[in-house]
This record gives C-alpha cells, structure tokens and sequence, in this order.
C-alpha cells in the first residue's frame, strides 16, 4: 500500500509539472521578423537564430511576417501560446511611437513578456563633408529652418529629428519623401538638404575613413564619446538625447512564466557572446549591447515615458 501511495503522489507531481520543465523538446523555436528579408531585423535574427539554437540544444526557426509596419509580425508573437515556441523581435521605438499616439497595433507593449535586448544603434547629425559647419549650433544659426532629410514623417529617424531639434530649439522642415536611409543620406552629400539624422552604422559608409567621405559627423545623439572629435549630446547641454536610439528588443506572448523567459534569455546571451555573432557584428559595425529581461523591461518602461512628454510634436506632423 505504502508503494502504490508513493507511487500515486509522484504521478501528481509530474502532472503538476510546469509546462517550460521540459524545455526546449523537439519543436522548434520560431523567431518572428515583422519584415521581408534583407533589412536590418531581418540579419540580425539570422545571425542570432543558429547560435541560439546551438547554444540551448534546440532548432530556431528565423519566420518573416511582414506587413502593416510590423505590426502583423508583432501581432503573431502577442497572439502565440505563451510556451516560449514562438519569440520576436520589436521595431523599438516605432512600436512605442504608434502607442504614444494611441494607435490600435494590435497588441499593447506592457503586456509583453521582454526578454533580452541585443543591440543598439545609436543617432548622429551629417553634414556634406565640405560644409564649413562643424557644429549643431552653427548649422542652426542661420536665419532659415534647416533641411533634414528623411523616408517618412512616421519613420524613427523622422520621429528622432523632430523631437531632438525641438528640444535643441533648431527651426527646420523635414523633407521627408525618400526612398530608403541611403537616398536620404545622398540627398545631404548633393546639397538637396542641410543635414539628415542617421544610425552612425548607416552614416560610416560616407564617412572619412570608413566609407566614401562625403559626409561628415557633427553631433553623436549620446552620453559618450562615440566618434573621436565629435561633440556628444552631453557635450552641448541636452544629455536627454542620448535616448533616441534604434533598440533590437527581443520578447514573447503576454504570461510566459519568469523560468521560461530565463531560459531564452541565456540562450540569447549565450549568441551574442558566440564567436559566430561577435565576428559578424565587429565586420557589420553592429554596437551588440546586451540586456536581460529584467532591464529590457525598465528600459522599455523609460522609453514610453520619455516619448509620452513628446507626443504633441510627433501627432502634428502625422
């Protein structure tokens, strides 16, 4: 009798099991990119996808879902079964723009179980290489709005230049329109526009030294010195710059239990401390800046208030 009653109670035990004990099993992983293949989501997926599944003993399975601005992707990784099968990747901070402005995205940013963040590329301002500006305060002290260039009013880089001259107190027009980041940074070099606002990782193939040298930095949207002789947003007064920045955030369906979001988060850190992925990001100029799940999450939160004080200067333009 005494056999079958312990034989009973770990029968109960094992039924009682959390879904995430036996994770990852034989299905695989699929790692939902809200795009079409060959943008920058799109690589950094494909090359984190493979070295993930190395490092956890499981298939990742990299899915382009593209549509309506990413968010049909999104809406795919909300929707899933909270079992950890089905992860994505965030357009952040297009995603927490939509929101701010109270659009209907199909899922709401607060309810997603963040999971790592994996890299940032961060903002700078670009002249024409033989412009005699050489600051921001130059380029906005003459008695005309300055020309940015830009894809559209309702991209980040658009989003970025607005609320960042609004706060440096810079009169320009955003000539929006272009076609993609490269038509927009040619449109500076041929002296369509004054200047334009772009990841530094865009801007080096124009740059002195690592690319053409037709264009020149003039101001890093950062804390640090991230180009030597290029003055920071802390340099000039206005440190609050430094969060506008093109984050790669990872996350899974609302309700993932805290063990299961554990698990993925070290098999990403595993990749992205993987000789495959650090090779590929020091050859792609990638700045890999790993978070865990519990600082992805302050830093969302951060993100949403930082944006909410900007929400009138956006909305207008839309």
């Amino acid at each position: 009798m005494k056999k079958l009653i312990a034989t009973g109670v770990a029968a109960a035990a094992l039924a009682a099991a959390p879904a995430w004990a036996d994770f990852p099993a034989d299905n695989p992983i699929t790692f939902v990119i809200p795009y079409s293949p060959g943008g920058g989501f799109d690589t950094i997926v494909r090359q984190f996808a493979p070295a993930m599944g190395e490092a956890m003993g499981a298939t990742v399975v990299p899915e382009n879902i593209s549509g309506a601005g990413g968010t049909r992707g999104a809406q795919s990784v909300f929707r899933a079964d909270p079992d950890g099968y089905t992860i994505g990747i965030f357009n952040i901070p297009g995603f927490t723009v939509n929101e701010v402005l109270g659009r209907d995205q199909g899922f709401d940013l607060s309810e997603v179980s963040w999971i790592a963040n994996l890299a940032i590329a961060r903002y700078a301002v670009a002249v024409p290489a033989d412009s005699e500006i050489n600051s921001v305060e130059e380029l906005c002290a003459g008695d005309d709005p300055v020309k940015f260039s830009d894809t559209g009013a309702t991209s980040t880089a658009s989003v970025t230049t607005r609320i960042a001259m609004s706060i440096i107190g810079c009169d320009i027009i955003d000539v929006t329109g272009y076609s993609g980041s490269n038509d927009a940074m040619i449109a500076v070099i041929s002296g369509e526009v004054d200047a334009t606002i772009k990841p530094i990782s865009s801007l080096a193939r124009y740059l002195d030294g690592s690319g053409s040298g037709d264009l020149k930095l003039i101001l890093t949207l950062s804390s640090d010195e991230l180009v030597e002789g290029v003055a920071t947003a802390a340099d000039i007064g206005y440190p609050e710059l430094a969060n506008f920045t093109l984050a790669r955030v990872i996350g899974g369906p609302p309700g993932m239990p805290a063990e299961l979001v554990t698990v993925l988060e070290d098999g990403l850190r595993a990749a992205g401390e993987s000789e495959a992925v650090t090779s590929w990001a020091a050859g792609a100029g990638v700045d890999l800046e790993f978070m865990g799940a519990a600082d992805t999450t302050a830093m969302m939160n951060e993100l949403s208030t930082f944006y909410q004080q900007y929400a009138d200067i956006v909305a207008v333009e839309q």
